[in-house]
């Protein structure tokens, strides 16, 4: 990324803060996830949830980081989320699967997932279409017979 100035502040698109690549991106998006509140570490044999000192606060044993376990958000979400949104605003499927860098169609449907908001969503609308194809031909009646 460059300054405003030209200057290169870090090669990584996710460095440490001085420039240093990270070493283990899970662990980063974890501990961030946790200090914006987005995941939680969890005790493996309580469930609890640890502190930032890796401290359970059910049964108080310390932890070393790789035994705990992170519950929440995971980094691929955000390209799931993205697939989502794109084919939901009517971006179409062949530009989304560019831009988010899917190759297979197969992979892609599995990106974009159907939710029960997009169920009712959608028959809501099939609804309201059925009911103006109804009142068009009530106008459209034939007409009364002549005596």
């Amino acid at each position: 990324m460059k300054t405003d100035t030209g200057t290169v502040l870090s090669k990584y698109i996710f460095h440490n803060g001085q420039g240093e690549p990270i070493v283990d991106m899970r662990k980063a998006w974890a501990r961030a996830c946790c200090m914006t509140g987005a995941g939680k570490m969890v005790c493996p044999t309580c469930k609890g949830t640890v502190d930032a000192k890796r401290t359970c606060a059910m049964c108080c044993r310390t932890w070393k980081h790789e035994g705990l376990k992170y519950t929440g958000r995971i980094f691929h979400d955000l390209r799931r989320t993205g697939v989502r949104n794109m084919i939901r605003v009517g971006v179409p499927e062949k530009v989304a699967m560019a831009v988010s860098g899917h190759r297979s169609r197969n992979v892609f449907d599995r990106y974009n997932i159907v939710s029960q908001t997009d169920l009712r969503a959608t028959t809501r609308r099939t609804q309201d279409y059925l009911k103006s194809a109804v009142e068009e031909t009530k106008v459209a009646a034939m007409p009364a017979r002549v005596q």
